[in-house]
């Protein structure tokens, strides 16, 4: 009988460089380089809309909560307000700044990024028991959804494997410029799943919200 983790809402793509079992033991990816279009969790991507988000959740079951944040008109004047040491700052919650989602013993956390197209997805985090499943199990079926993993390692009942994009150093997805997925199975019996946008995302939205604060901000005196 086929073991299947508790991840039935993730989208079953598989990445380019193939979709054998991913060997125990530490791999490398020195010829193994994953799409970011493939790293979805719950049927969730990098830069889907929080409305898209919410309603892909509510399809698929799970139970949504969530927590208001800065919209993109809010996020400009913060920042032009912070330049200017104008403090307290005060901004309306019109934005979704995380939603949380639960099916079961499943979780899901999701932050975003108001952008000028509006609230869009920037971290996914899943989480679930293991129910008993063996690390090279779990490894199988992550395989199977993403492709070879980049970085993987497997020992006893514990498993760690990464999925990194444009040819990054694929130890850890966190600091990666590029989107990445990472996977740990901890001795306890805790799947951890997360997607990370990448550093060249976040500095980009940065400069576009200074980008906005200088049309949006007056000139300065200049005496």
């Amino acid at each position: 009988m086929r073991i299947r983790i508790g991840l039935l809402a993730m989208t079953a793509t598989l990445a380019a460089c193939g979709s054998g079992e991913a060997k125990s033991g530490e791999a490398t990816a020195s010829t193994r380089n994953t799409s970011a279009a493939n790293l979805k969790i719950a049927g969730l991507r990098l830069g889907m809309t929080s409305q898209d988000a919410r309603l892909e959740l509510a399809r698929t079951g799970w139970k949504v909560d969530v927590s208001p944040g800065e919209d993109w008109t809010a996020v400009v004047d913060h920042e032009a307000k912070r330049q200017r040491n104008v403090f307290p700052i005060e901004e309306p919650k019109n934005g979704v700044a995380f939603l949380n989602a639960t099916k079961g013993d499943e979780t899901v956390s999701v932050e975003f990024q108001p952008t000028r197209a509006g609230d869009t997805i920037k971290l996914v985090k899943y989480a679930a028991p293991a129910a008993g499943r063996t690390a090279d199990q779990i490894s199988g079926e992550l395989t199977k959804r993403y492709g070879r993993p980049g970085s993987s390692n497997a020992a006893g009942s514990a498993f760690e494997a990464s999925w990194c994009t444009e040819r990054d150093p694929c130890r850890q997805i966190w600091g990666n410029q590029h989107p990445g997925l990472e996977a740990k199975l901890d001795a306890y019996g805790k799947l951890n799943i997360a997607l990370f946008q990448g550093v060249a995302a976040e500095q980009a939205w940065r400069a576009d919200v200074q980008r906005a604060v200088g049309v949006a901000t007056p000139a300065k005196s200049s005496f």
